[in-house]
C-alpha cells in the first residue's frame, strides 16, 4: 500500500539566544511508505525543493547534501540538508526498529526541512 504524507507547521526548539529559551521554526515534513523504501522519491523531493529555492538573489552551493549518522535512519541511507553552510534538515530511510515500535509494516523514507531558513 502506497502512503505519502506531507505536513507544514511550527516546531518549538530550544534556543539559548532567545530570552524565553526557545524559538519557533516552520518545518516541512514528508513521509513515503510503500513496499520499497522510496529513498529515491524523498531524495527527488529534497532536490526539487532546493532547486526551486535557487533564485538569483540566493547563493546555493551545488553540494547541499552531506552523509549523516542519525539513529532514526538506516545506516548509510541518510543525509543532512545543508543551506548556506547550516544544517536545515535531514532525510533518509527510517530504521526498521523505529518502524517496528510504531507498528508500521512497510519500509518508509522521511524528510524534514526548516523552510523558514530558505526564505
Amino acid at each position: 500500500m502506497l502512503c505519502l504524507i506531507f505536513e507544514v507547521g511550527d516546531v518549538v526548539v530550544l534556543d539559548g539566544d532567545r530570552d524565553v529559551g526557545a524559538s519557533n521554526n516552520r518545518r516541512l515534513a514528508a513521509l513515503y511508505c510503500n513496499v520499497s523504501s522510496g529513498f529515491e522519491e524523498i531524495l527527488g523531493l529534497v532536490e526539487r525543493i532546493m532547486k526551486v529555492v535557487r533564485a538569483p538573489h540566493i547563493k546555493v552551493p551545488d553540494n547541499y547534501l552531506k552523509p549523516s549518522e542519525e539513529p532514526e535512519y538506516f545506516p548509510n541511507r541518510q543525509c543532512s540538508i545543508i543551506f548556506n553552510g547550516k544544517q536545515i534538515g535531514n532525510f533518509g530511510i527510517v530504521h526498521p526498529e523505529v518502524l517496528k515500535k510504531f507498528g508500521i509494516p512497510d519500509p518508509c523514507s522521511f524528510m524534514e526541512i526548516d523552510i523558514g531558513s530558505l526564505l
